[in-house]
């Protein structure tokens, strides 16, 4: 004698999926809403403390809680946390004793952790720049001061893009000028406007002094030139090639193809 199983009622079917999805529905809770971290806050007390060291002898530690602290910015912070994290490492940069020329590795991780954060940390960047009192406008500031200005680039805040261009047009070390076309080419997805904009006036500045370099004898003012130029077309080209998308190393290369496409898209 053949059995005949019961048809489940659709009800029951229902239940049954439901009771099957429970616990897929429970496990998918909302994710807990950030909070300050408290390694962080532990973290930026110990720097505020290092930088505040007049021996500096505590600067190797400082530049490890820095990376600390960018890896931390990497993975995620709320907003409370940055901010903190950005008043430490401005006070590193423009606050306390100055440390020697010769001893910044501090402040160049200070610089390097900056350039991470935007807006904020591109204000701090440009406040140690331009405080000619604590690091001053003299050769031996200058690799310090080139950092910084390539971390303002680093920040992507185009608000800079026209003092950066300042400073690569007239700087008179040729290293800060270098430094600030190289800062220029962070700025390769901005909207073209922006680009044609820097491109334009790199141009401007690059053909003069390729104008001048070229000048036969023995002229100072052309042998300065080509001394300058030395100095800044590596970089200055590269970013020419990051904000047009074109390949060329001579400037008779860039400025033939400028006049053909300045109008044009790119």
């Amino acid at each position: 004698m053949t059995t005949i199983s019961p048809k489940p009622s659709p009800f029951a079917v229902l239940c049954l999926i439901g009771a099957l999805m429970t616990p897929v529905v429970m496990a998918q809770k909302k994710p807990a809403k950030p909070v300050p971290d408290k390694e962080v806050a532990e973290q930026v007390a110990e720097l505020t403390k290092i930088a505040k060291n007049k021996t500096f002898t505590e600067d190797a530690r400082g530049i490890e809680v820095i990376d600390f602290l960018m890896m931390k910015h990497e993975k995620g912070m709320v907003d409370k946390d940055r901010a903190m994290v950005v008043k430490a490492l401005d006070g590193v940069l423009n606050k306390n004793k100055v440390r020697p020329a010769d001893n910044v590795r501090l402040y160049n991780a200070a610089a390097e952790a900056l350039g991470r954060h935007g807006k904020d940390g591109a204000k701090a960047l440009k406040k140690a720049f331009e405080n000619k009192n604590r690091f001053k406008a003299k050769p031996r500031w200058v690799p310090m001061r080139a950092l910084l200005l390539r971390n303002i680039g680093r920040a992507k805040d185009e608000a800079n893009v026209k003092f950066l261009t300042d400073e690569a047009q007239r700087n008179p070390e040729a290293a800060l000028q270098a430094a600030a076309g190289d800062a220029l080419g962070f700025f390769e997805e901005s909207k073209q406007k922006v680009r044609k904009e820097v491109v334009s006036k790199l141009l401007i500045t690059f053909g003069s002094l390729s104008e001048r370099a070229s000048q036969g004898g023995t002229s100072i003012d052309g042998q300065n030139a080509k001394d300058r130029l030395a100095a800044i077309s590596g970089k200055w080209v590269a970013t020419l090639k990051k904000l047009t998308g074109q390949k060329f190393d001579t400037f008779r290369e860039w400025q033939t193809w400028y006049q053909k496409n300045k109008s044009k898209k790119w």
